[in-house]
């Protein structure tokens, strides 16, 4: 059973859903669906399987650098703060 229900999109939001519907050859209804479909059930997916996404790059790249989170932009564009 399908039930109707109003939302306010702001205008440029709107525009931009119904561009997409036109590429996706699908419809402004269908999109809004799958959307707050996939939002409700991503979180429980990752819930389930007890790991975050993320977890795999943990990890990926070793160094002796101990302060790269404080001097990143040092270390990677040769300028300070």
């Amino acid at each position: 059973m399908n039930t109707a229900t109003n939302i306010r999109l702001p205008e440029e939001l709107l525009k931009a859903l119904k561009y997409r519907a036109i590429e996706e050859k699908k419809s402004v209804n269908q999109l809004i669906r799958e959307a707050i479909e996939q939002t409700l059930t991503l979180p429980n997916q990752t819930k389930d399987k007890g790991e975050d996404p993320f977890d795999h790059v943990i990890g990926m790249a070793k160094s002796s650098t101990r302060d790269g989170s404080s001097k990143h932009n040092h270390y990677l564009y040769g300028k300070t703060k």
